[in-house]
């Protein structure tokens, strides 16, 4: 569903969407935050929308992992008198880490901790992910071609 009205065909609105992405012209000194500039301008799309091949993958929503650890902790026995506020320290120490982060936290477990973070992992992944049922995913699009103003 577009934001705007508009007649473009499905795949003219795959092409517009795909040729331009915010992220990569996201300028805040052009338009600064609580302002509105109006537009009118005519943009000339031409090139190739194409779709990939659609793969299905396991059915995990990770959003949610902070609520499914505190659910565990509760089906383990946890109680409010008992290590619960090491787990939430950690937790909050780890739980915004990024992929470079966390892997530098990694390295810095002794070889014992690193085999049994694996161990878990591997458990998690084939126990719980691997028997998750398959979604079907639409392949990516890509569009290569030229945007110009007219």
């Amino acid at each position: 569903m577009s934001k705007t009205p508009n007649d473009l065909s499905p795949v003219e609105a795959m092409a517009l969407a795909q040729a331009l992405r915010i992220a990569d012209c996201n300028d805040v000194s052009a338009l600064p935050e609580q302002t509105t500039v109006p537009v009118d301008f005519t943009v000339h799309i031409k090139g190739d929308v194409t779709r990939g091949v659609g793969t299905p993958r396991r059915a995990t929503n990770r959003a949610r992992t902070s609520a499914s650890m505190i659910m565990l902790l509760v089906a383990s026995g946890v109680t409010r008198n008992h290590s619960p506020r090491q787990i939430i320290e950690k937790w909050s120490e780890i739980g915004s880490l990024d992929k470079a982060a966390f892997s530098l936290l990694y390295d810095g477990l002794s070889a014992e901790e690193q085999a049994l973070y694996n161990e878990c992992i591997s458990l998690f992944e084939s126990e719980i992910v691997g028997k998750l049922p398959l979604i079907p995913v639409k392949g990516g699009v890509k569009f290569k071609g030229n945007l110009t103003k007219e």
